[in-house]
């Protein structure tokens, strides 16, 4: 039981860890554009999709690489789909005020 506990507790963490990566890397690139109210929702949405990989059925050494690589991958395709629906808006400049 114990074990258990343990071993979920190390997924559910790599699991926000790798929903955290691509947040961290957009951050990066826009220079802190990436948006900190995105941050809860990215690490959610790696735990998220990193848990409903054994859910849906994979449960051996695959499944365990395959939702490693769902909870980086779900987060990145949220962020970018962000990212690109904000295409056409102004965005805010150092001051506030609208970059043209």
């Amino acid at each position: 039981m114990l074990f258990d506990a343990i071993f979920l507790t190390l997924f559910v963490t790599g699991w926000a860890l790798c929903g955290l990566a691509p947040w961290l890397a957009l951050s990066v690139w826009t220079r802190g554009a990436a948006g900190l109210h995105y941050l809860p929702l990215a690490v959610f949405t790696g735990v998220v999709g990193g848990l409903a990989v054994p859910i849906l059925g994979r449960e051996d050494a695959t499944g365990i690489w395959l939702s490693f690589i769902v909870a980086f991958a779900a987060p990145t395709l949220l962020l970018a789909a962000r990212r690109f629906s904000l295409g056409g808006l102004p965005h805010a400049g150092v001051r506030g005020k609208p970059t043209e």
